[in-house]
């Protein structure tokens, strides 16, 4: 993972950034808006992870979002705008396939969002914004995020050393190593729990008059940064609470994409969705040019 410069600021500016990123992405169907939300996320992921990072989180979407544009027009048949007929007679029309297409991009960028969140959004962060009001379910979250990678870890290490041992030649040998790896890995991560269910005890956890400790102070960038971000989502939310951003996929395609007030929203949106990697990008400048001065 790159040095995250937005990873540093406030959990409450993290925090608010993905709840607006998913939040408009997921309820927001308007195609320019979900565009700007892929292309973003994309970015952003990108930088996060690099190049074989990011298509190793992202390359398992193509072909299910591509299947998810296909289908759609096969079986919602709505619309008025009839491009050819199928074998069985039912129409494929221009509405089903936008829709199908906005429906795949949506996905996609809430899916990418996601994984940009789990990277940025820590467990100790998940402690400290909801430790206090609800302790119970925010230790499940936390230790949940934290259980899967290394689940996912100590499976590949008990892989590798049973490879080392024996390279299997077929695939009986392929099935039952694959299957006795996954076997030493879920005792493992049972006893492992136990572990922590002791440990956790024997340190007094969910005794009264318990503190936490915490690292985060609310700072004045963290402050500039809200009060940013919270400009650039009224400019891109206003706009579609008035009506102004509606686009009607059936029985027709309608709405305006392109007026003045639209394309200020775009510029609001795209501001919204990119300000991590801006944040990031003055930074890396930054720090050049310090590093120029040595």
């Amino acid at each position: 993972m790159k040095n995250d410069a937005f990873s540093g600021f406030h959990p409450v500016v993290n925090f608010i950034f993905f709840v607006a990123a998913l939040g408009m992405t997921m309820f927001i169907q308007q195609p320019v808006y979900l565009l700007i939300s892929f292309i973003s996320g994309c970015a952003y992921l990108l930088y996060l992870q690099g190049k074989k990072g990011f298509f190793r989180q992202v390359g398992y979407l193509v072909p299910i979002l591509i299947m998810m544009a296909i289908m759609n027009p096969v079986f919602n048949h709505e619309g008025i705008t009839v491009l050819w007929y199928l074998p069985n007679d039912n129409p494929i029309t221009l509405e089903a396939i936008c829709f199908g297409l906005a429906s795949a991009v949506m996905m996609g960028a809430s899916i990418v969002w996601f994984n940009c969140c789990n990277t940025v959004f820590t467990s100790d962060k998940i402690i400290y914004l909801f430790g206090r009001v609800i302790p119970a379910l925010s230790l499940l979250i936390s230790m949940t995020l934290r259980f899967v990678p290394r689940f996912k870890n100590f499976l590949q290490s008990v892989v590798r050393t049973q490879q080392a041992m024996h390279k299997p030649e077929n695939t009986k040998e392929r099935f039952q190593q694959a299957l006795a790896a996954f076997s030493a890995t879920v005792s493992w991560a049972m006893e492992q729990s136990i572990v922590s269910a002791d440990s956790m005890k024997s340190r007094g956890y969910g005794g009264l008059g318990r503190t936490a400790f915490s690292i985060y102070v609310f700072e004045k960038r963290d402050g500039i940064t809200l009060v940013l971000l919270a400009v650039l989502c009224a400019g891109a939310a206003i706009p579609h609470l008035f009506g102004l951003m509606r686009w009607i996929y059936y029985p027709s395609l309608s709405g305006e994409l392109f007026g003045p007030v639209q394309i200020m929203a775009y510029f609001c949106y795209g501001g919204m969705c990119n300000l991590p990697l801006i944040i990031n990008k003055m930074e890396d400048r930054k720090w050049n040019a310090l590093r120029s001065k040595i």
